[in-house]
C-alpha cells in the first residue's frame, strides 16, 4: 500500500468514520469508565482526522512520494532536470514578434498577441523567464518589461477568462516561461477574472515589476525510481 495511493487514504477515511460512529454510540454508555472512554474516543477521532488530512495533502503536493522518503531513506541525490526548449526558440529572428499559436482563434482577440522577449533570452537557453501578460484597450500601447517575456493582447467583447485559460499552456509550449508568478496587467473585469480563474499563486493582478520572480535555471529533482544516480 503506497503512501500516496488511494487505498491508504480510503482506509484512513473509513477508520475515521468508524471511530466517530463508535464514539457517538458509546457516549451515553460505559458506566464508571464513561469519562475515560469518551476522552479516548475523541482523541482517536482527532488523530485520525489529522492523519487523513495529512495523507490527502501529501497525495496532492507529493511532499513524501514513498515510505522511504518519509523515513528520509531515499537513496538518491538531487540532479538538475533538463529544461525543455520552447518550440519557437530555434525559429525566432526578432525579440519582438506577433504570436500565432493554434489556440489564437478561440481567444477572440482583435489580432495576434505581441510577444517581446528579454534581451538575454537567447543567451540563456538554460533558464525560464517570468511573464507579464498585458491586456490593452484598442489603440493603447503597452510598454515592454525588459526582464520578462511580455505578452500584449487586445481583447474584444467576446473574449472571456475561460477562453484565455489555454493561453498559459500555449505560451509554455512555445517559449521558456515560468509556470507561476505571472503578472497580469490591465483594467476592467477581464484581467481580474483571468487571475481568479487560475490556480492560487499562478498570477497576480497589476503587481509591481520588482516583485516579478527572477529567471530560473532548471529545478533540482529526485529520480522517481528511488535509485542513486
Amino acid at each position: 500500500m503506497t503512501l500516496t495511493g488511494l487505498p491508504l487514504l480510503a482506509l484512513t477515511v473509513a477508520a475515521t468514520v468508524a471511530a466517530g460512529a463508535a464514539t457517538v454510540w458509546s457516549w451515553p454508555r460505559g458506566g464508571r469508565l464513561r469519562p475515560v472512554s469518551r476522552t479516548a474516543g475523541v482523541l482517536l477521532v482527532e488523530v485520525l482526522v489529522v492523519l487523513t488530512a495529512g495523507l490527502a495533502v501529501n497525495r496532492h503536493e507529493q511532499f513524501y512520494p514513498s515510505w522511504q522518503a518519509l523515513r528520509g531513506d531515499t537513496g538518491t541525490v538531487a540532479v538538475a532536470d533538463h529544461l525543455r526548449a520552447g518550440s519557437l526558440d530555434a525559429r525566432m529572428h526578432s525579440s519582438r514578434f506577433p504570436w500565432r499559436p493554434p489556440e489564437l482563434t478561440a481567444w477572440h482577440l482583435t489580432g495576434p498577441p505581441t510577444v517581446a522577449l528579454p534581451r538575454d533570452y537567447r543567451a540563456r537557453p538554460d533558464v525560464t523567464f517570468p511573464v507579464v501578460l498585458v491586456l490593452t484597450a484598442p489603440g493603447e500601447h503597452a510598454r515592454h518589461t525588459p526582464e520578462a517575456v511580455t505578452v500584449t493582447l487586445t481583447p474584444t467583447a467576446t473574449t472571456t477568462a475561460a477562453a484565455l485559460r489555454s493561453l498559459p499552456t500555449a505560451l509554455g509550449h512555445d517559449l521558456r516561461v515560468a509556470a507561476a508568478g505571472w503578472d497580469v496587467v490591465g483594467a476592467g473585469p477581464l484581467p481580474a477574472a483571468f487571475v481568479a480563474a487560475e490556480p492560487p499563486g499562478f498570477a497576480v493582478l497589476n503587481q509591481p515589476t520588482g516583485d516579478l520572480p527572477p529567471a530560473l535555471a532548471a529545478p533540482l529533482r529526485l529520480p522517481s525510481n528511488g535509485r542513486p544516480t
